[in-house]
């Protein structure tokens, strides 16, 4: 598969908080209220693949959450292996555009807290050899 995103996408810092797209081990950062997916080259995240349309889906933040919205694609959208027009985005979803497995993460700062306190606990703990 190849793919390419636009550069301004960059301009997330890595201590940023806030949601991703996972592909092929690639992370790309949704700074912009509307991402737009397919294989355009007018598109945030282009796929150079055939079976892919050309503005196949978008990404919206809407009132604090992520949207996924089916742009009428031939092929269509699936999150978690449903068929979709439209849905709401939860962290660790599973998006496939035809063949291509796009994992969402939100890295909002209530998950953070509760990740950070547990990973803190579990810190003080030894290991007897």
């Amino acid at each position: 598969m190849t793919m390419y995103f636009h550069e301004a996408i960059y301009k997330a810092t890595s201590s940023q908080r806030g949601a991703f797209l996972v592909v092929n081990k690639q992370v790309i950062p949704l700074y912009k209220k509307i991402t737009t997916l397919g294989r355009n080259f007018e598109n945030d995240v282009v796929f150079h693949e055939d079976f892919l349309s050309r503005s196949h889906a978008e990404i919206i933040l809407e009132e604090g959450q992520y949207m996924l919205y089916d742009k009428q694609s031939t092929s269509g959208t699936f999150v978690n292996g449903k068929r979709v027009d439209d849905c709401v985005l939860n962290s660790g979803d599973l998006i496939s555009l035809a063949n291509i497995q796009i994992m969402f993460i939100d890295n909002n700062s209530t998950l953070m807290g509760k990740s950070i306190g547990v990973t803190q606990a579990l810190g003080g703990l030894h290991h007897e050899r």
